[in-house]
């Protein structure tokens, strides 16, 4: 088995990736939805130039510099599906083996070397939140090694529950924040599995599912970074109206809710129009004032009460009418 130098390996990428072209074939999709990718993304490997340097690589050229933080560091993300760098972190606390500066350094030293791959994503609570999955040839060290495959990425989990990377984690950062709260006795945060389904034969699906300590009523949340259509929202607001009284959505920041969020919200309320019999609200936050006032009513920075008017009935931030 020969070695590849650095250049000659991205030089047979561009070689494959021309070839492809040249036969028809689909061009390897490098982008997660999102997400800024600092190394190619794993989860169609068949179809990038990648895969097929992976099957031509001696994996023992890797796998001699590894030292038992990078096994670890792979066994953890190749077993337990883990992406996030806090929850490798934690195991490794957990089992009494956590150092820093080995951790980060094996982390940094598998990525140079195309063993995992490294997204960025800015979110609310965490504005650099780093994800790592194994790259292609990851995936063959973890099969050679361990002898089984590894399991899905949470990556993957999320890509398919929540359409992106970049939403998606913000349900799940919005999620554990309820969570921690202590104010609710079980959050869901994947619920395709366990939607709303109404007589009528459809369904409501939320991004957040809270369950109640003693009532073990639905506490619903959607977090809302304005990128529906007026129409999408105004189906999304009906729906939530049949399965609760309050619907709560929560925006990424400020910025989001007044310029996206408030004019969906405001458009919805305007075409639902006020009625004295109707007891809907509809209240508008970001997660940062969430955790601030620990999901408190001083959380909500605009309240739409439709028994009463079409204007907000709480409004604690600058807007101007759409």
């Amino acid at each position: 088995m020969f070695e590849l130098t650095e250049r000659q390996y991205k030089n047979l990428l561009a070689e494959l990736s021309a070839l492809q072209k040249r036969v028809g074939m689909l061009e390897a999709q490098f982008d997660l939805q999102g997400a800024r990718v600092v190394q190619p993304a794993i989860y169609r490997p068949e179809k990038t130039p990648e895969t097929a340097v992976a099957h031509m690589v001696d994996l023992n050229d890797f796998t001699s510099k590894f030292d038992d933080t990078m096994w670890k560091m792979i066994e953890v993300i190749g077993k337990e599906g883990f992406a996030r760098y806090p929850d490798i972190e934690r195991v490794f606390r957990q089992e009494g083996s956590f150092v820093e500066t080995r951790l980060r350094r094996a982390a940094k030293g598998l990525t140079e070397m195309n063993i995992l791959t490294r997204t960025e994503l800015n979110l609310p609570l965490t504005p650099i939140t780093i994800l790592y999955s194994l790259s292609s040839i990851g995936d063959r060290v973890f099969r050679k090694q361990f002898k089984v495959a590894p399991v899905p990425s949470e990556m993957v989990k999320v890509i398919k529950e929540h359409d992106n990377l970049e939403h998606g984690y913000g349900i799940l950062e919005l999620g554990q924040l309820l969570a921690d709260s202590g104010t609710f006795k079980g959050v869901h945060v994947f619920n395709r599995s366990r939607p709303v389904r109404f007589n009528n034969g459809t369904q409501y699906i939320p991004d957040v599912m809270c369950i109640e300590h003693e009532s073990n009523g639905r506490t619903y949340f959607e977090y809302e970074r304005g990128n529906h259509t007026q129409k999408d929202f105004n189906e999304k607001c009906d729906k939530m109206c049949i399965a609760t009284r309050y619907l709560n959505f929560v925006a990424p920041n400020r910025k989001a809710l007044v310029n996206r969020l408030y004019p969906l919200a405001k458009g919805w309320v305007k075409k639902k129009g006020c009625n004295e019999s109707s007891n809907i609200i509809i209240r508008l936050t970001t997660s940062k004032e969430l955790q601030k006032c620990q999901l408190s009513d001083h959380a909500w920075l605009v309240v739409f009460d439709l028994g009463q008017s079409v204007t907000p009935v709480v409004c604690e931030v600058a807007i101007g009418e759409p």
